[in-house]
Order: C-alpha cells, then structure tokens, then sequence
C-alpha cells in the first residue's frame, strides 16, 4: 500500500532530477525529505532549522547540521552544473544567475511554492 507522502516524493524527486541535483549523493534525499515536510507550511525561515532539519536528521541518526550541510551541498552541485532554465521556470522572477546560488531557504522556498502553484 502507498504511503500518502509517496506521491510527494516522487514529485520532489523528479524535480530535482529535472535541476540536475546529483541523485548519487545523501543530499538528493535530504533536500526531497525538506521540500516534502515544507509542503503545506506558510512559514520556513524558522521552520527549516528548527522543525524540519531536525526530524530529517532524527530520521537518519545525524544532526540538524550534517542535514543542512548535506542540503547546501547538493543545491551547490545542482546550481554549478544542472539546468539553468529549469531554475528560472521554478524561481521565475526571482531567478538571478548573477547573485550567485541561492540560499538553502531561498530553493527550498521556491520549490515549495512552485510545486503548490503546479498543483494547482
């Protein structure tokens, strides 16, 4: 039987893929597990080291740190070497290539808020 955060993940998943997140690295999962529990939440920038980071690293037997850092790794990988067109479709006007990466809470914001425009 499907989990009803099944079809979550696989949606998350797909769109880091579509980023080019490196799928290899314990990143990939952290970042999709963080975009998945941001779902549905109005308010990050305490939620994200405080809530979520926390239950991912419960999950996984790691600190809150080792997630973020794990996070911030893949966005990095993702930003230097993925598709630059998909970051402009999910940040839209936002999208500043110049500015350099974004931070952890600015792409998990965007992924969130693009993936609940798209649902609609």
């Amino acid at each position: 039987m499907n989990h009803p955060d099944d079809s979550k993940q696989k949606e998350v998943s797909e769109l880091l893929k579509e980023l080019g997140f490196p799928r290899a690295s314990g990143g990939f999962s952290d970042c999709r597990d963080a975009v998945v529990m941001a779902l549905g939440r109005e308010e990050l920038y305490g939620s994200l080291t405080k809530v979520i980071f926390p239950q991912i690293a419960k999950k996984r037997g790691r600190s809150g740190s080792a997630v973020e850092k794990s996070v911030r790794d893949a966005l990095s990988k993702g930003w230097e070497e993925g598709n630059r067109d998909k970051f402009r479709v999910v940040f839209g006007d936002s999208y500043r290539p110049r500015r350099g990466k974004p931070t952890v809470i600015e792409f998990i914001t965007a992924a969130k808020d693009y993936l609940e425009e798209k649902a609609g």
